[in-house]
């Protein structure tokens, strides 16, 4: 077997084989080797254009590598972004494919072209056997190993897997109580907007944390969603006794930025919940805030920021609102996705009689 190993110590590179004429050809002629007689290895420079071309020497011979040892200049995945790039696939999409691919170099120890069908299959068994991975995240993986391995490198052209069973879970939805006690918990008014605005309009915590102030129509009481999930733009609905105090949550906005940056700053900034360095607030402080209202809140339901979409769509669905309607403001596909709703509706639930109710009492 062939391995190339990273050492801190000396940062070089070290490649070890058993005695090959062929390979130490390959070895000898890589520039900058150095071979050492004792332990019969070469080592390398860390230089990503000699390691790109040690991978390159060696990658029909099966040669194992620690995948997170290599220079990210070697571009072992290069082939994979320029096909998402092509596609115009989300950053979401790339960077939950990106992952499960590394995941399972990390778990051959191979580079792409050394991988075979049993390395699918094997690591797809650890997956769900030994680390008990949802199936959901198997799903992912699959669609991630058929698009990278079929589609882009036709490494296997007929790389199916089997129908998965997924498991149905229905959302915990919030009481309209239980989400006035979470904005409630919130002094910061900045705080208090963000979960405002994710409730009124029933954006994902993606879309309202790059929600820009030019996307607020005030006269119309209306938001616009750029490019929100699936690259697609839509308009949702912005509460009306929101009005005043979004108002006067811009004037605090502007006042607080302008306390650390130029008036011409503040003016290029144009996002309604601005993070550090002019870019928006990040989404794990979104998260964070949620997750300490609620807590503030006493919520004993097991919620997300998420919850706060569920809760607008179904006290929606409650309020009598079509559901067609209800999709088109959640920007779902299909209205099969927003059915699940009709489900947890407290009012479309009260209206039905067990059936016991419908048996004459004992006399």
């Amino acid at each position: 077997m062939i391995q190339l190993r990273f050492s801190p110590k000396d940062n070089r590179f070290y490649l070890r084989f058993r005695y090959s004429k062929l390979f130490f050809s390959i070895a000898k002629s890589i520039p900058k080797g150095c071979y050492h007689a004792a332990d019969h290895s070469w080592s390398y420079p860390n230089d990503s254009k000699i390691i790109k071309q040690i991978l390159n020497e060696f990658e029909t011979h099966d040669i194992r590598i620690l995948p997170k040892e290599i220079p990210k200049q070697c571009g072992i995945l290069e082939d994979f972004f320029k096909a998402t790039r092509d596609r115009n696939f989300s950053f979401c999409t790339i960077k939950t494919y990106y992952s499960h691919l590394m995941q399972l170099l990390v778990f051959t120890e191979k580079l792409p072209a050394n991988i075979r069908m049993n390395d699918l299959e094997s690591y797809l068994d650890h997956l769900m056997i030994n680390r008990g991975v949802k199936a959901a995240s198997i799903q992912s993986s699959r669609q991630a190993f058929v698009f990278y391995f079929r589609e882009v490198r036709k490494q296997f052209t007929h790389l199916k897997f089997p129908r998965m069973k997924m498991g149905s879970k229905l959302p915990e939805v919030l009481s309209a109580e239980e989400t006035r006690a979470i904005f409630n918990a919130l002094p910061n008014r900045k705080h208090k907007m963000l979960l405002l605005i994710s409730y009124s309009s029933g954006l994902r915590v993606s879309e309202v944390i790059h929600l820009k102030i030019s996307d607020i129509d005030l006269k119309r009481n209306m938001i616009r969603v750029q490019q929100g999930k699936g690259k697609k733009d839509r308009y949702t609905v912005l509460a009306t006794s929101l009005i005043e105090e979004l108002k006067e949550y811009l004037k605090v906005r502007e006042y607080n930025l302008l306390l650390r940056q130029s008036y011409n700053e503040v003016r290029g900034n144009p996002w309604l919940f601005p993070g550090a360095k002019n870019r928006p607030l990040h989404i794990r402080s979104a998260e964070s805030i949620f997750t300490s209202a609620a807590k503030k809140a006493k919520i004993q339901k097991k919620v997300s920021f998420h919850s706060l979409r569920h809760a607008f769509a179904t006290h929606l669905l409650e309020l009598g609102t079509d559901l067609r309607m209800i999709q088109t403001l959640l920007g779902h596909a299909s209205v099969r996705t927003t059915q699940i709703y009709t489900k947890v509706a407290r009012s479309r639930l009260e209206n039905i009689a067990s059936p016991l109710d419908r048996i004459p009492p004992n006399k």
